[in-house]
């Protein structure tokens, strides 16, 4: 529950600090050591947070200008997250510095990221795909091993004649399921890893499938049984359903917050973020930066980096030749 709460008051910790507004000279604080005036707590804001402070902000007026937020949208939010804290909201808000207020701007910014990602994180084809395969049930068994060698040893085994439950209980590294000889029972899409479920659904019954590379390691598959699901509605009755789901497991698997920065970055190119402060210039850079063009500079940096090492090293050596 903290680390909700926490997640949803950063951006109104960090937009605080430039909340300040008045007169440069008005002074907001004083002190028998010395007063602070507007112009000295912006300028101090400025240097310790000033590139989050606009980052944060535009990120808000780009999400904004193409999604819309209600306030009963932002009271269902702030009223769900004020009964799972209960009687420790108000605490919680008194720890991370917010007002009431405070914590529901920092919902409306939750809620236009979430409506970002739900538009933008998923191609229409993987969310019909998604339907697609959400009208079967699928009954399948495997044996998950460490390498691709291991696995078609696997495979060949059981081709050679060799029963799938005597080489599960043997080799898979499943201990759950190879308790049970490989049995996994019946599951629908999302409820596999996503290597594992597209190949599970593109498998006929009774068939091994070729080694299946994941996370975990390397499955062999086979599906035993297919029944179709009752209930399923049209594609438009199911899509907002359907990428809620994608979206969880997008925030499950911590993908999120870096699929959000790169649909930022280009919602902020096609807007065309400037600034004119030269020392707020990396923050506009930063979000207008997508990660694969991170990599690419990052690929880049660390080429010139070897090329200039390879010419230095190069470079010793004809001056090595020339003393001898």
């Amino acid at each position: 529950m903290k680390k909700t709460v926490l997640s949803l008051t950063l951006a109104a910790s960090v937009l605080a600090l430039g909340a300040c507004s008045g007169g440069d000279n008005k002074t907001i604080a004083t002190s028998k050591v010395g007063d602070i005036t507007v112009a000295d707590f912006n300028k101090t804001s400025k240097s310790l947070a000033g590139s989050k402070i606009l980052e944060q902000m535009l990120t808000e007026k780009v999400l904004a200008d193409k999604y819309k937020v209600s306030d009963k949208e932002i009271k269902e939010a702030y009223d769900a997250t004020a009964s799972q804290l209960g009687d420790s909201f108000a605490q919680a808000l008194a720890e991370y510095g917010l007002t009431e207020e405070g914590f529901k701007d920092t919902l409306r910014i939750q809620l236009l990221s979430e409506k970002a990602l739900k538009d933008k994180a998923f191609k229409e084809a993987d969310v019909k795909k998604h339907y697609e395969q959400m009208k079967t049930e699928l009954n399948a068994r495997h044996i998950l091993v460490a390498d691709e060698k291991t696995a078609k040893e696997v495979i060949a085994k059981i081709k050679g004649g060799a029963k799938f439950a005597d080489v599960a209980k043997e080799y898979s590294t499943d201990t759950g399921s190879a308790e049970k000889g490989g049995e996994l029972g019946w599951f629908s899409v999302g409820a596999m890893v996503d290597e594992f479920n597209d190949a599970a659904y593109a498998l006929p019954v009774n068939t091994l499938s070729e080694p299946v590379q994941s996370s975990f390691g390397y499955h062999v598959i086979e599906i035993t049984d297919k029944r179709d699901v009752k209930g399923v509605g049209s594609f438009k009755d199911e899509e907002a359903n359907i990428r809620s789901q994608m979206l969880s497991k997008l925030v499950n698997t911590g993908q999120d917050q870096q699929v959000l920065k790169d649909i930022v970055a280009k919602m902020a190119k096609d807007a065309d973020v400037k600034t004119s402060d030269k020392e707020l210039e990396p923050a506009i850079k930063a979000l207008t930066t997508t990660s694969e063009e991170q990599a690419k500079a990052a690929e880049e940096a660390a080429k010139k980096a070897e090329e200039k090492a390879n010419k230095e090293s190069k470079d010793n050596e004809a001056k090595d030749t020339e003393k001898k």
